[in-house]
């Protein structure tokens, strides 16, 4: 049977991490509602037929204590619900708590958890329920290690796309942002589950810190498109907070692609 257990398999960051451990014959099982197949980056489909797979609704508290078999000992919780609320609290505050409790009882060696980098510092809701998250696994008793991340490529990509497609872009231009390739993160919880625990967090961001202005203009250039771009002033702290950089991180990923090379291996 599996040693790890993988939630949020059908996720970007999950598809990512099961193709790298296929690739290296890692013994895991992912736990997911849908036993569904999807394809990820066009290539090398990630389908029920060569995963190990097991039915678990965090959010249901279903399928928990069967996807808990004896022979795991190490938990990548990736499952997230972003914003969405259960009875009122933050989704991934709910998944995650229904975990740890699910695994009070087994012999859980690594619990690892993947994050924000920033979460701490920026007053954003959605930040906040990550941060409580990892205030739950730090005082579960469980042996654990959080990955903070800074953003996907793919998601800077989609954020900047939507704001171009109105009439006019009004961004904050000086908004720092310091995007990392999804495989560069995987590459990092492989590396995180071969360790002991740390017991503590830990940061990791791409290879360069932008401003706004910068992604919006490499990505109108590679388009081959025209937009009026506006300054939005900083209102409100959790813009601030993002201007400052507190979303950065001094620990770059060398495993990770550079903004531009993301953008030329996708629209070239």
């Amino acid at each position: 049977m599996a040693k790890i257990l993988v939630t949020g398999g059908n996720g970007v960051l999950g598809q990512a991490v099961s193709k790298l451990f296929l690739s290296n014959h890692t013994d895991f099982v992912i736990a997911s509602r849908n036993q569904k197949a999807k394809t990820y980056n066009n290539d090398n489909v990630v389908s029920p037929t060569n995963l190990k797979w097991t039915y678990m609704d965090l959010s249901k508290k279903e399928g928990l204590n069967k996807s808990m078999n004896n022979d795991i000992d190490t938990i990548l919780h990736l499952a997230s619900i972003h914003i969405q609320k259960i009875d009122g609290q933050p989704g991934d505050i709910i998944l995650t708590k229904n975990l740890l409790d699910s695994i009070q009882k087994k012999n859980i060696k690594h619990f690892v958890f993947i994050s924000i980098v920033g979460i701490d510092k920026i007053p954003f809701s959605y930040y906040k329920g990550k941060l409580e998250c990892e205030r739950l696994i730090k005082e579960s008793g469980i042996p654990y290690t959080i990955l903070r991340a800074t953003q996907f490529h793919d998601f800077v990509d989609s954020v900047a796309s939507k704001l171009l497609k109105l009439p006019i872009a009004i961004v904050p231009k000086s908004f720092k942002v310091q995007p990392i390739q999804v495989e560069a993160v995987a590459m990092e919880l492989d590396k995180i589950i071969k360790e002991p625990p740390l017991n503590s967090t830990y940061d990791i961001g791409g290879k360069k810190v932008y401003n706004a202005k910068e992604i919006m203009d490499s990505l109108l250039k590679i388009r081959h498109e025209n937009k009026l771009i506006l300054n939005m002033p900083a209102i409100g702290n959790v813009i601030k907070g993002f201007i400052k950089g507190y979303n950065t991180c001094d620990n770059i990923s060398l495993n990770s692609n550079t903004w531009e090379e993301y953008l030329s291996l996708k629209y070239l």
